[in-house]
């Protein structure tokens, strides 16, 4: 049987997508974006949202790294 998976939550960024150590703390060079990261889905998934989501902070997250 074929199924879909998707996920909720994980790791903790900041505005610019810069990716936080667990003492709040940005993790120089570490970047992310979309689906992986934390809070962008309170309980659910709306279809097709991931794209945005993705394009979006998937930008953020290129200038950022390309700020260095």
């Amino acid at each position: 049987e074929n199924t879909g998976g998707f996920t909720l939550g994980g790791l903790a960024t900041t505005l610019d997508a810069e990716v936080l150590h667990v003492s709040g703390d940005p993790i120089p060079g570490l970047f992310a974006a979309g689906r992986c990261t934390a809070g962008l889905a309170a309980w659910g998934y709306a279809s097709g949202i991931s794209l945005g989501d993705g394009s979006f902070y998937g930008r953020r997250a290129g200038r950022s790294a390309a700020r260095g």
